[in-house]
């Protein structure tokens, strides 16, 4: 089920010295024990490959606009908006035009040999 929590939808708050928006409360599939932290750079007008994981949860926090493809449907996301991936969905992202595209990606729980790639012909 894909759950998308946009950055721009955030109540701010001002504190001392900075501002806060609470952008998202996640609630995982299962008890924790690890985290993979991952910041993942897109060149310009690049499509990664579309890949699922088989027991893990992602967690993608957009650093800037970009596209991601879950079960082949593309949800665009702007800077801050955060995206959970649950296992089995297979997805990939997309940058348009001349500028390259941030990610930062959690891994639930941090399992290195967990992604799947999907049969030739059900990518995008």
């Amino acid at each position: 089920m894909v759950r998308i929590y946009r950055a721009g939808d955030s109540e701010k708050a001002i504190r001392a010295g900075y501002e806060a928006a609470y952008v998202a409360d996640l609630t995982f599939r299962r008890s924790l024990d690890s985290c993979g932290v991952i910041l993942v750079d897109i060149n310009p007008e690049e499509k990664t490959s579309p890949h699922a994981h088989e027991h893990l949860e992602e967690v993608f926090v957009a650093i800037s606009a970009i596209s991601i493809y879950i079960n082949d449907i593309c949800h665009e996301l702007h800077e801050g908006d955060v995206v959970i991936v649950d296992p089995g969905e297979t997805h990939s992202f997309e940058t348009k035009g001349k500028r390259s595209g941030r990610i930062l990606a959690l891994k639930f729980p941090n399992i290195k040999d967990d992604k799947v790639v999907p049969v030739r012909g059900s990518e995008n």
